[in-house]
């Protein structure tokens, strides 16, 4: 388990006082690379092989926002799966060990030439495929959008881009959150979240964000696509559970 304590800073919070949604999935970013780079198998490492590493899955749980400046222990820790897949889960928890904010990511290992998924034994020193792993419990994110509330186009930015000079995961999301309507943005926050990443995007190419919302109660669900604005090919699929905020405070 790596572990690493941070007080949340003042750019990472978002104009309704709570985390920054890509912000979020930036830290997750963040620790899982310190621990790889201690593995020996950091992005860094595997390019000398032509290898990266992708996100192919998000799915996060939060229980409780945490605000400017409050002490956060991150901790992740890593698995293999089904010798295809590198399995991270992710507890955020404040300094008293009371868990705000729960996660797991899915990584896939492919070659850098033509992005194909390969087995991580040939990669991996052997005492990080042990043990076998069950399988992870993955919610449900296979929604077909018939038809759409919102749109909104946005052109990839090369501040969009990673090292691996893709589009990087936590824009997705942005790119999800920021098309939402003005009323729910201000209004909801989220507490559950699925992100699947289906494709790659690139500079300087467009994208298309459309959401299907449905509300009953105080509780929003909203159906995200993100599409490539030249072929409609499906690049992320998101969906996000938001509940009403009782006031603009932290919840």
């Amino acid at each position: 388990v790596h572990t690493m304590e941070i007080k949340l800073p003042y750019s990472c919070v978002s104009a309704t006082g709570q985390i920054k949604m890509d912000s979020l999935l930036n830290l997750f970013q963040d620790a899982a690379a310190v621990q790889c780079r201690d593995l020996g198998i950091s992005g860094f490492d595997l390019a000398i092989k032509n290898l990266k590493w992708v996100v192919s899955r998000y799915q996060i749980r939060i229980s409780s926002t945490p605000a400017w400046l409050d002490t956060l222990v991150l901790k992740t820790w890593r698995r293999p799966w089904k010798n295809l897949y590198e399995l991270r889960n992710f507890s955020v928890t404040d300094k008293r060990g009371r868990e705000l904010i729960e996660a797991l990511g899915v990584w896939v290992m492919i070659r850098a030439k033509d992005s194909k998924p390969v087995r991580l034994t040939p990669h991996l020193p052997g005492d990080l495929m042990d043990p076998a792993s069950n399988a992870p419990d993955l919610w449900t994110n296979d929604h077909d959008m018939a038809g759409f509330d919102h749109q909104t186009r946005f052109k990839i930015r090369y501040h969009d881009l990673d090292l691996n000079q893709h589009v990087n995961n936590s824009v997705y999301l942005k790119w999800a959150m920021e098309a939402m309507p003005a009323e729910f943005i201000f209004d909801y926050f989220p507490r559950k979240l699925v992100i699947s990443y289906l494709k790659e995007s690139f500079y300087p190419d467009m994208v298309v964000s459309r959401i299907k919302i449905h509300r009953e109660n105080n509780v929003l669900t909203s159906f995200h696509t993100i599409l490539h604005a030249q072929d409609n090919s499906k690049l992320a699929r998101l969906t996000i559970v938001w509940e009403q905020r009782r006031c603009h405070a932290n919840v």
